[in-house]
């Protein structure tokens, strides 16, 4: 099995220009891609289309986000998903560029999700100034997680420990006071997702797959694979009894948290995906990004054993339970599994752990309790068939 999205690594536009793809999704017709492209001579990141082996560019000028052609001269472009949103780093600013009045509601789950923060757990951005499609934030001080697993030489394994450390008591502490009185308005008014609604997540980018590979002899295996994969996701995140909901950042991963080299707070950003969830939704979901890095040689095993501790004592620490831990990681493997299948250098390499997946990695299973009895759900084989 070895055929997965054909995403070029690189690309030339109708000038002749080459580009690197730096990250690409599927779009809205089989062959067709969004992709987000750079250059060493060009500033920014770029977003365009690549149709029938044809890539289109689309700058500042996107007919979808009207606002980046005002917004663009004052910064650096660092996200731009073509027709969807862009972000530019301007001075100390970011700016986040929506289609046109989508930019309320972000700004309405921004207020809500960071209330609970406001005590100083973690450093999130202030919202600076808000029209119905571009939302200002400050700047917070930091290096990603991210890049801070992979560094080396400034960071140490025991300030590596120390950093992750700091996020589970602050991450714990945030989601116990998030659901107190004193906030629970503030909860109340976040956007529910249950096990439901992680299903529809999952099985938006399952279809995805199935549209893009649709007729393709060699995609066969691949697509009998996912669609076993996705009934077995599905009868666990079903199966009960399900963890209480509460206060959940929504996408939480490991470019989201920041580190300082000072004894600062833990930064956190981006809560266009707050919710309300069980604990697990956020806390598997960032295991199971930590484990890809692993997979991917960016992050070595030391390291990922030391945030994977942090992991689980937060996940003690809220009553976690391993089932729904095991759940909510099992479909965040699915999704990034097929997610990555559409990124170079990533595709086969993606597609191969599709097929092969075990759904409760050793490394993410916390206990070898057994399992509860599950209820049997509406295999997405039959579904595909309606």
């Amino acid at each position: 099995m070895n055929w997965h999205p054909p995403v070029p690594r690189r690309v030339t536009d109708p000038a002749g220009k080459e580009w690197l793809v730096s990250r690409s999704w599927p779009g809205v017709s089989a062959g067709r891609y969004v992709l987000e492209v750079q250059s060493p001579s060009h500033l920014g990141v770029l977003g365009g289309f690549f149709r029938e082996g044809r890539f289109v560019p689309v700058d500042a000028d996107d007919s979808k986000l009207p606002a980046l052609a005002h917004e663009s001269p004052k910064g650096e472009t660092v996200v731009h998903r073509a027709h969807k949103r862009a972000v530019l780093h301007a001075g100390d600013t970011y700016i986040k560029v929506f289609r046109p009045a989508q930019a309320p509601a972000a700004a309405t789950n921004h207020m809500l999700a960071t209330a609970p923060l406001a005590g100083g757990l973690f450093r999130t951005p202030v919202m600076t100034a808000a029209r119905p499609d571009v939302l200002v934030f400050s700047r917070v001080a930091g290096r990603p997680y991210y890049e801070l697993g992979q560094d080396k030489t400034a960071v140490r394994d025991d300030f590596y420990a120390g950093m992750w450390a700091d996020w589970s008591q602050a991450w714990t502490e945030t989601v116990a006071r998030a659901s107190s009185s004193a906030f629970r308005s503030s909860l109340e008014q976040l956007p529910l997702h249950d096990a439901e609604e992680e299903l529809v997540k999952l099985r938006r980018w399952i279809d995805h797959w199935l549209l893009h590979s649709e007729g393709i002899r060699e995609a066969e295996q691949g697509r009998v694979a996912l669609l076993e994969q996705g009934d077995a996701v599905t009868a666990r995140l079903l199966a009960g009894p399900h963890d209480s909901l509460g206060w959940a950042h929504g996408d939480l991963h490991d470019k989201q948290i920041l580190g300082t080299d000072n004894a600062d707070a833990p930064g956190l950003l981006d809560f266009d995906e707050a919710c309300r969830a069980e604990a697990a939704l956020d806390l598997a979901n960032l295991d199971v990004h930590l484990e890809l890095r692993r997979r991917q040689n960016l992050l070595s095993g030391q390291r990922f054993a030391i945030a994977h501790t942090s992991i689980v004592s937060a996940a003690s620490h809220l009553h976690v339970s391993p089932d729904r831990f095991e759940a909510y990681a099992a479909s965040a493997r699915l999704r990034l599994a097929c997610m990555y299948s559409f990124r170079p250098p990533w595709g086969s390499w993606a597609v191969r752990y599709l097929a092969s997946m075990d759904l409760v990695s050793p490394e993410l299973r916390r206990s070898p309790e057994s399992r509860a009895p599950r209820r049997e759900p509406v295999p997405l084989l039959a579904q595909n068939r309606a």
